[in-house]
């Protein structure tokens, strides 16, 4: 294995009329001076000695999962108690021109965008332009008479029952008003504030409030009212057409070795559910501005980190934007994002006040691996023990659960066995889910990992060997024993922490 190439360079990022010396460095803080830049590079050399400034964990770390995956090129950022500790890139942004990812190489982030646009909702609460509590349909006029129970509030936890996804055509380009009519057209999946599902669609419409009552484009509103203000200098709304300065491309793996991503339409590039592109520095500068509460008054904060709740007041492990209690023993907020060959992963201590981010431009970057590895390398008090199966006190629905992922991959699962799927969810679910798990051949191990509470019902955490592959398997039940929640994703180690 390798080591990957750590593109060093000299960047000045603005922030609250501050120059942020934002050259990425191994370990040494960036210092923050008023109205001056500091550079660092140039000083590396005489401070380290020979040989020793390849000792590097975190560049060993980066260098073990790239290879594993076979990922062209990776940038980290670190923000340790309001400072920008690090923010660096490795290996390539572009295969193809030979160029190498820098702090400032913008990535496109996926899911991970979605805390801006709660951001970006809670600025126009302050403006007093947007109640959390009322309708939607106060908002967007054609919006559908059933969904005039669906508020802002609910919409930003998750809890309002709108689709999974938007399920429009990913290379038909439509309006606004057209995409909003396909998402309107989808049934219900559950009514608003009884239950607990990620949304893609839910912040898409988020989007469409923000223009409506911005009177611009969501991203535009965005650079004006976030990027800019905080210093934000590279992020910005993806745009396929634009001429874009140090944009890296995504990476999809097959047989045949690397390959650009499939091409979709700008549409699916353009919506409030995380369509941004960021770089590790842009993140740093936002980690920064999270830690010190700025941008935002102190209630929109306090709101944000706020968890969703349903109606009849048991608490999601949710927040706008992050999940929460899952991971990393609870103590961490977490989010992935996965989009056209890009990883990444937003990772966060609110009580340690440590964040960091990964992204990454090879569709199978285990950018959490990273991520966590960062965190205890940082603060070895985070470091998690490995992850062992636990004594399972109900094998029945171990048992039940297995018989699902066998259903799953055989084409076999009944929407009876599910709680609040409406049709079309059900259907993309499980399509979805049983095309990963038949690509990986017969089952060979199913055990329990965890078990916890959210939104009033069991959360099991399972994880699956496979002939060709691992996978991780988080299922919530209903009170009635179905399944209310189901999220599967690929798995590097079988005793990888929780």
């Amino acid at each position: 294995m390798m080591r990957p190439v750590s593109h060093r360079r000299c960047l000045t990022a603005t922030s609250n009329n501050m120059a942020v010396s934002a050259m990425v460095v191994s370990g040494a803080p960036l210092h923050i001076s008023r109205m001056k830049t500091v550079c660092l590079a140039f000083s590396l050399a005489a401070l380290v000695p020979f040989g020793a400034a390849w000792a590097d964990p975190v560049s060993d770390l980066v260098a073990t999962e790239m290879d594993r995956s076979k990922t062209p090129g990776v940038a980290v950022a670190v923000v340790d108690g309001g400072r920008i500790t690090r923010v660096e890139g490795f290996g390539q942004a572009n295969i193809e021109h030979g160029v190498p990812v820098h702090a400032d190489t913008l990535f496109k982030v996926g899911a991970t965008g979605m805390q801006f646009t709660a951001a970006a909702i809670m600025l126009l609460v302050e403006d007093g332009k947007i109640d959390l509590d009322a309708s939607v349909t106060r908002y967007l006029t054609s919006a559908p008479a059933k969904w005039s129970q669906v508020t802002i509030r609910q919409l930003l936890g998750h809890t309002s029952g709108l689709p999974a996804t938007p399920n429009g055509d990913f290379r038909t380009d439509y309006t606004d008003e057209e995409l909003l009519g396909i998402i309107a057209a989808q049934d219900i999946n559950f009514p608003a504030g009884t239950r607990w599902r990620f949304s893609y669609a839910g912040y898409i419409v988020l989007g469409f409030v923000i223009e409506e009552v911005a009177g611009e484009p969501w991203a535009q509103f965005m650079s004006r009212r976030i990027f800019k203000p905080l210093g934000m200098n590279t992020a910005r709304g993806i745009n396929e057409m634009a001429i874009i300065r140090n944009r890296a491309a995504g990476y999809e793996l097959r047989a045949a070795g690397l390959r650009n991503a499939e091409w979709i339409a700008q549409t699916a590039n353009s919506t409030a559910d995380g369509s941004l592109y960021l770089s590790a520095l842009d993140y740093a500068v936002w980690a920064q501005a999270v830690s010190q509460r700025r941008l935002l008054s102190p209630k929109s904060w306090d709101l944000l980190a706020k968890r969703a709740s349903l109606r009849d007041g048991t608490t999601c492990a949710y927040v706008p934007g992050w999940s929460t209690g899952l991971a990393h023993g609870g103590k961490a907020w977490t989010q992935l994002g996965s989009w056209q060959g890009f990883q990444a992963y937003v990772l966060r201590y609110p009580e340690r006040d440590l964040a960091i981010a990964v992204y990454a431009n090879g569709e199978r970057a285990d950018v959490q691996r990273i991520a966590r590895g960062v965190a205890g390398l940082v603060d070895p008090a985070l470091v998690r023990p490995p992850a062992r199966p636990r004594d399972d006190a109900d094998p029945n629905v171990t048992a039940r659960a297995r018989a699902q992922m066998e259903a799953l991959a055989a084409g076999r699962a009944s929407q009876a066995e599910f709680s609040n799927f409406a049709s079309l969810d059900f259907t993309e679910l499980t399509v979805l889910f049983g095309g990963m798990l038949a690509d990986l051949g017969a089952l060979e191990e199913f055990a329990l990992f965890d078990r916890s509470q959210s939104c009033g019902g069991d959360v099991f955490r399972y994880r699956a060997r496979y002939a060709s592959g691992m996978v991780e398997i988080r299922m919530g039940l209903a009170a009635d024993g179905k399944i209310a929640d189901l999220e599967i994703g690929p798995l590097t180690d079988w005793n990888d922490p929780l």
